[in-house]
């Protein structure tokens, strides 16, 4: 394998956030249930002959944002074309799209070790949606319409790592921009993979496609196994065909779609229902708000005390980064509530599989920290307390009194305690000396461990200051 050269160029069809479709006033539906099917759509929608259609503006200004934040030149002058082909999911026999003059060119995505290049990116709509129920194919024209931008990058990609690396860089921009979700499993972000495989750099082989790609880990796989399937057919003498594949999740491999010599002519044209339009005013008026991009806050974050591990954790998942964000603005300790909210919470949204939280249970999972922080109640019960309020809307003072936490305050019970944890372990003490803070937290430990962790945080601390300074001094 080492005596191969792979090239990978992505594709990415990203749907805009907006309440409204690309050409329609048809409200969008993320449902995407079988009891929502077909209930927002409209004429224009279903291809209804002699209606026209309407640019979403709100689509144009979030093309902008996301222009500039890949330092991309924008054609000011929007026009659009016609993708001229008959399919079920194309009630019109055409897609409205921009094929001559996309709508920015030539950006940048700064990965590890390189810049990637963005050749363009277009505005089109999406198609109809095909489900297969009992074996019929239902097309849910909700999804007609609906907004997309199409992300062109150059060919200079050449692992898989670079190219999980330059999907999640655009991910992130697109979510912290509020541009789209990025939700690949609800086709909010879906990946074509083009890839061809040399025997070295200076040249390349044949591109083959790979179609619709809804994971991270599923580009990661089809790409790893399409360089070993391209490989073996060279190294065997075999020639490989230009071709579009797909990736089937539990054979774990592409399969062959269709050939590209006999690739479909879409007899691409302009529209004619949408004249050019002149958009240098709204250019000139959207202004990109530099502090919002990921990478700026990443510096943010870094500055004040969190880790790249937990950095790179709340780039990742916008929704969780907001409710850190929310956090934090009332508690005002950035690695305690990066602890709460990374860890202890996202692990107990995932094993409940509750995905969204109210206002409530958001303000009170806030009062639970301060509790914490306050040292009011200690890790151990907190754990608790958590996956309570994330069940009900009680919040943590009540839960407290109806869990019946009891707390150990008498002080001679907790210095007697801490006593005979010391008098046992004076000479790991005196060993540990010069790091204190482990002394303190081995010692609270075993506290917490014998009274089941019912000691007061703040009395024992107290305490246990006061007993360490005799046996150090």
């Amino acid at each position: 394998m080492n005596n191969f050269f792979l090239t990978v160029g992505i594709e990415i069809h990203t749907q805009v956030n907006t309440k409204t479709k690309m050409f329609s006033n048809t409200s969008i539906c993320n449902d995407t249930t079988i009891e929502n099917i077909n209930k927002f759509v409209n004429e224009y929608d279903l291809g209804m002959p002699g209606v026209l259609p309407s640019i979403n503006e709100e689509v144009i200004k979030k093309a902008i944002i996301f222009a500039n934040a890949l330092e991309m030149k924008i054609n000011k002058n929007l026009r659009f074309d016609r993708k001229n082909y008959y399919y079920q999911d194309l009630p019109k026999g055409y897609q409205i799209t921009q094929n001559f003059f996309p709508f920015a060119i030539e950006g940048k995505i700064k990965i590890s070790n390189k810049s990637i290049g963005i050749n363009r990116f277009h505005l089109e709509e999406d198609t109809a949606k095909q489900i297969i129920d009992n074996e019929k194919i239902i097309l849910d024209y909700n999804r007609s319409g609906i907004p997309l931008i199409e992300i062109v990058s150059e060919p200079e990609m050449h692992s898989s790592d670079e190219v999980i690396e330059y999907l999640q860089k655009i991910k992130q921009i697109l979510t912290f921009l509020e541009i789209s979700d990025g939700e690949m499993e609800n086709s909010s972000l879906r990946v074509d993979v083009n890839i061809s495989v040399s025997k070295n750099n200076l040249e390349k082989g044949i591109r083959v496609e790979i179609k619709n790609l809804n994971s991270f880990s599923n580009v990661r796989d089809a790409i790893n196994y399409e360089f070993e399937r391209q490989v073996k057919l060279i190294n065997s003498g075999s020639h490989v065909d230009q071709e579009t594949r797909k990736w089937d999740e539990k054979k774990r491999q592409t399969i062959f779609m269709r050939n590209k010599k006999n690739s479909i002519d879409y007899k691409y044209c302009a529209e004619p229902n949408i004249l050019p339009i002149d958009i240098s005013n709204i250019v000139d008026n959207i202004k990109l708000d530099k502090k919002s991009l990921p990478c700026n806050i990443a510096i943010y974050l870094e500055e004040n005390g969190l880790n790249k591990e937990m950095v790179n954790l709340l780039l990742n998942d916008y929704k969780i980064y907001k409710v850190f964000q929310y956090a934090n603005k009332k508690i005002n300790d950035f690695n305690l509530c990066a602890s709460w909210i990374l860890v202890e919470l996202t692990g107990v949204l995932k094993e409940i599989k509750i995905y969204e939280l109210n206002e409530i249970k958001l303000n009170n999972i806030i009062d639970l920290i301060l509790l914490i922080k306050s040292q009011e109640i200690n890790n151990k019960q907190g754990k608790v307390l958590l996956q309570e309020i994330i069940k009900s809307d009680k919040n943590a003072k009540e839960l407290i009194i109806e869990l019946n936490f009891k707390q150990i305050t008498d002080k001679n019970i907790i210095t007697k305690e801490l006593q005979e944890i010391i008098n046992n372990n004076k000479e790991l003490i005196i060993k540990n000396k010069n790091n204190y803070e482990k002394i303190k937290k081995i010692i609270i430990g075993q506290l917490m461990k014998i009274t089941n962790g019912q000691a007061n945080p703040v009395i024992s601390n107290q305490i246990l200051e006061e007993l360490l300074i005799k046996v150090l001094e």
